[in-house]
């Protein structure tokens, strides 16, 4: 489960499950961390408390603009080992209330940059024949939109479809491609005032902290994981067996 030597990069990288997974990256011998993100902010004084570890860079990018990924592969070498793709928003407005812009943002910061961030390592990771990508889904995809718009339902739900049509393709060419699926994670996103849950709801009884979610991902992007792609790794506590 150690990272030694290896090149990550992380979208939404500042913060929540990418910053915990980017701490742990770094606390397990990653050699760089590239992080990418728009939390300026929190964003580079993340990248500056993980150089005490490794090289980490902060880069602001528009995750949904196929010029801004672009721009941001150029800007990174030709060797990559680990593609966490963890930006991500949600909404609780209900479906009345969900109106075709927020659907196209949801959408396309959950499953375009996906998509996008995935290609352009793809690209890296087929040349050198090795590689691991790891998308962020989450339990709304299996149970449905119950606090979050349906948009964040249907955006979660790609990611599966997503990881599994990656897995595919990059198999031939030695590139591994799997999901985490969390339930409730203690984030700025769950913290936030509109979003109601109970921890009542969790078998375990709490909810997960970004560790929890980040060793998992280092689970999987790490020599424990090398037979395991095309997998959507349920991490809920017990809410939900798929």
């Amino acid at each position: 489960m150690e990272m030694d030597g290896k090149t990550a990069v992380i979208t939404g990288g500042a913060g929540g499950i990418g910053g915990g997974t980017a701490r742990m990256f770094a606390g397990r011998g990653a050699k760089s961390i590239w992080l990418a993100d728009i939390d300026d902010v929190n964003g580079e004084k993340l990248a500056e408390e993980l150089r005490e570890f490794c090289a980490c860079e902060y880069r602001h990018v528009d995750v949904t603009s196929e010029e801004a990924v672009l721009n941001f592969f150029e800007g990174i070498g030709s060797s990559l080992d680990v593609m966490f793709n963890c930006a991500g928003i949600t909404s609780v407005k209900g479906l009345m209330e969900t109106d075709a812009a927020l659907w196209n943002r949801i959408m396309g910061v959950n499953v375009t940059s996906a998509f996008l961030f995935s290609r352009e390592a793809m690209r890296i990771m087929s040349a050198q024949k090795s590689g691991c990508i790891v998308n962020v889904s989450s339990i709304s995809a299996y149970v449905g939109g119950i606090r979050t718009s349906p948009a964040y339902a249907a955006s979660k739900a790609a990611i599966i479809g997503l990881t599994r049509a990656l897995a595919k393709y990059g198999a031939p060419v030695g590139v591994r491609v799997n999901a985490v699926v969390p339930g409730l994670v203690d984030t700025d996103m769950t913290r936030a005032k509109d979003f109601v849950y109970s921890t009542s709801e969790v078998p375990l009884g709490y909810i997960a902290k970004t560790s929890d979610i980040a060793g998992a991902v280092l689970f999987l992007a790490g020599e424990a994981g090398n037979y395991i792609t095309g997998q959507c790794l349920n991490i809920n506590g017990g809410m939900y067996f798929a």
